[in-house]
């Protein structure tokens, strides 16, 4: 930052007639021989700092055109090299199909202000809008003497700022922030009032962040399931108390969400415990949407487990899966009250609407509601027409052809919803772009909690070929322009792997 000299501590009236100010309180003497009002004296420490905002993006879009124009060169001269990759090997299990990923280094150039500092900013404005932690821009301004919360958030800060901008070293730097962090959460932990404290709950969910940041393999990193264990357990320890604030309830929903993700990945129960917060919980907003489908997530882990385990004839099984459909059809139904979208057919927002028609949401958080409807009812219709075909009833071939309607509808919706994904190409990154708060470029968290509903649709045999392809395509496209290596992968992987296994609800839940 350019000098501007040294503020005038003078008052406001000795400033304007540029004459000497004795700075007596409440009123100077000059003021007090013109019988003056005295405007009283400004802070010297703030007038130390200016917004200098706008200047730098002007001096960083100056020096990515200069930039910009010598790659430009530099790529004619050297254009068979490719050493720009930074190969990051994250795991040494040799059971994990992917065991290295590459960070693909976008232009970039050096700040002013400490890395750090940097990605804490670049995290609060482009990750945590869109992102199941909203709410962290107000706390984070609160908790400066909180010294757990504050190691949580740099670390994942780091973490998602490394994987933006392809730096190695960067995220070298995040997982010792991390072992920092991690440290003085289980100090926090032995601590049973420690333990209840909103942030508290926080920082283990930013752990799991990190985790799923700086995944690399092709299943569920065990460090990830430890901290869903450990967020399940305050749930418990915290009680019916926690529902009483706006806080504590959008953080139970942000971990049941977890939770029951995490169940029907397993085909596990979801815990009784968690399922009677839920009703509770539901009496403080009884008209909102996201708690009946917590609820009716309840009733899908509850058949699953009982169909893996075979305690249940197949005509058993298409009688309750169709129940369960038909609530879930149902519930779509109100949610289109409670949080309708637009369909914009013929009038495609972007290139990357799906040729069948687009949608447009009021908030992110509505397209995952609706997403997480959607994918769940792929999976019953799928369990519908596999079960279907042991019948021997003649409407068996009706509720096949049924359940694949539903399918190929659930999947073209979820398409429709990408068109919500607003991310600039790799091609078009400038400087500028990586704080831009432009409503044009979409908060990562946004766009990467399309990533799983798009592999769900890929990997859905009775969706049309179309339809599959576009979601391929669009996993490629997001994943290269998000810098998640993963999502690639699974593009290409023939369905080798379920959705339900293949590691992106991490980025769907975090």
């Amino acid at each position: 930052m350019r000098s501007r000299g040294r503020p005038s501590a003078s008052c406001s009236a000795c400033r304007a007639r540029r004459i000497k100010c004795d700075r007596l309180k409440p009123s100077c003497t000059q003021c007090k021989r013109m019988n003056n009002q005295c405007g009283g004296y400004r802070d010297p420490l703030e007038q130390s700092f200016r917004d200098e905002s706008e200047s730098v993006m002007r001096r960083a879009q100056r020096s990515y055109q200069a930039t910009n124009r010598r790659a430009t060169q530099t790529k004619r001269v050297g254009a068979k090299r490719d050493d720009n990759d930074i190969s990051l090997c994250t795991s040494t299990s040799t059971e994990n199909k992917y065991e290295t990923w590459t960070l693909k280094p976008v232009l970039w150039w050096q700040p002013s202000h400490p890395t750090e500092d940097f990605a804490v900013a670049n995290f609060m404005l482009c990750y945590v809008p869109g992102s199941h932690f909203d709410y962290l821009q107000s706390l984070y301004l609160q908790s400066a003497s909180n010294g757990l919360l504050l190691a949580c958030i740099r670390a994942a800060s780091i973490a998602t700022f490394a994987r933006k901008v392809g730096r190695a070293d960067l995220l070298n730097e995040a997982r010792q922030t991390y072992a920092q962090a991690l440290s003085e959460t289980n100090a926090c932990l032995a601590d049973p009032l420690s333990a209840r404290k909103d942030t508290t709950l926080i920082s283990v969910l930013l752990l799991g962040l990190f985790e799923a940041i700086t995944w690399s393999g092709s299943s569920t990193p065990v460090s990830w399931d430890m901290h869903t264990r450990g967020a399940l357990e305050l749930l418990k320890l915290r009680g019916p108390q926690q529902l009483e604030s706006t806080v504590g309830r959008n953080l139970f929903v942000q971990v049941a969400n977890v939770i029951c993700v995490n169940s029907l990945q397993r085909k596990t129960r979801v815990p009784p415990e968690i399922l009677e917060l839920v009703a509770v919980a539901a009496r403080y907003e009884s008209h909102s949407p996201k708690y009946h489908l917590a609820y009716l997530t309840g009733e899908v882990s509850r058949l699953l487990p009982d169909i893996d385990e075979a305690r249940m004839t197949a005509e058993e099984i298409v009688v309750a899966t169709k129940k369960l459909d038909d609530q879930y059809a149902d519930f779509g139904f109100g949610l289109m009250s409670a949080s309708p979208f637009q369909v914009l057919n013929g009038q495609n927002p972007s290139p990357t609407a799906y040729v069948l028609g687009a949608h447009s949401y009021a908030t992110p958080r509505a397209v995952q509601l609706w997403n997480s409807y959607r994918m769940t009812r792929i999976l019953l219709n799928e369990i519908l027409s596999c079960y279907a075909a042991d019948l021997q009833l003649d409407s068996a071939q009706a509720i096949k052809t049924q359940a694949a309607n539903n399918i190929q509808q659930m999947a073209v919706d979820i398409c429709a919803s990408v068109s919500e994904a607003k991310m600039p190409e790799e091609h078009d990154r400038t400087p500028a772009w990586f704080l831009s708060s432009s409503p044009i470029v979409q908060a990562e968290a946004s766009v990467t909690s399309l990533l799983w509903p798009l592999s769900v649709v890929k990997s859905a045999d009775l969706a049309s070929a179309e339809v599959r392809a576009f979601a391929m395509g669009q996993l490629k496209r997001l994943g290269r322009n998000c810098n998640i290596p993963q999502a690639e992968k699974v593009a290409m992987d023939n369905n080798e792997i379920s959705a339900l296994q293949d590691g992106l609800h991490m980025f769907y839940v975090s």
